[in-house]
């Protein structure tokens, strides 16, 4: 299943969001989103009550008509009048800018990590044989989206869990060791095709400045495996 880092619905407005991390006029709100494996994070810029002005613009008030003497031999002086608007003038309405998702995916996601599924022995495995496994998948990962100027560090540390296919499962936060450490290991009774399933949550928190919490939610990776177990030949000797 595709993981992917998705920053998306970029607001600069005058609301902020109960659920979000604020400094000034600043709000960030990160998280994971389980039915499509992204990451939100939503930024908010702005002043409470920016919105613009609904309230009719008032009228312009004319100035006093001032009338002056006329003298016989000049011509007859033109009374006129200039309006001046008065009141506060209407306040600008806030700017929105969106950055569509397929455009922040697009930056990110080849850096998610993206784990395998290793035995040792790599193959021939036989019955009753003790077989060690682990994970290339790192044990922490890190990376930083610069959103609306605003640098942003995600942190995600994984847990483990890891379906044999012979109806054993195991659950850690290790990756498990090469030989003859063997941290994840299991052994089969039979013979036959078994489907290893290694399944990946992700969990972490964010960071921003001052700013920082948990990430709201979780990322689950899943990666499979077939596995031929053979039979074991037993040797006899007189």
């Amino acid at each position: 299943m595709r993981i992917t880092l998705l920053a998306i619905f970029i607001l600069i407005s005058s609301i902020t969001t109960a659920n979000s991390a604020c400094e000034g006029e600043t709000c960030i709100d990160v998280k994971a989103d389980q039915e499509s494996n992204e990451v939100v994070i939503t930024v908010k810029k702005g002043k409470a009550g920016g919105e613009a002005s609904t309230s009719p613009k008032p009228r312009p008030t004319p100035r006093p008509t001032i009338k002056r003497p006329w003298i016989p031999w000049l011509p007859k002086p033109v009374a006129t009048s200039k309006a001046v608007a008065l009141g506060p003038k209407p306040s600008p309405k806030p700017r929105v800018k969106r950055i569509s998702g397929s455009q922040i995916s697009d930056q990110v996601k080849s850096l998610i990590p993206r784990g395998e599924i290793i035995t040792q022995p790599l193959d021939n495995i036989l019955v009753n044989q003790s077989v060690n496994f682990l994970t290339n998948t790192p044990l922490h990962f890190t990376t930083v989206l610069v959103v609306l100027g605003t640098p942003i560090t995600i942190h995600l540390t994984p847990e483990f869990f890891w379906e044999f296919g012979d109806g054993n499962s195991y659950g850690t936060r290790l990756a498990g060791a090469p030989y003859p450490l063997m941290l994840i290991e299991n052994t089969y009774k039979s013979s036959g095709q078994k489907t290893v399933e290694l399944t990946t949550t992700w969990s972490g928190f964010w960071r921003a400045g001052s700013l920082g919490a948990p990430i709201d939610g979780v990322i689950v990776q899943k990666v499979r495996r077939d596995l031929e177990i053979r039979p074991a030949r037993g040797i006899y000797r007189g």
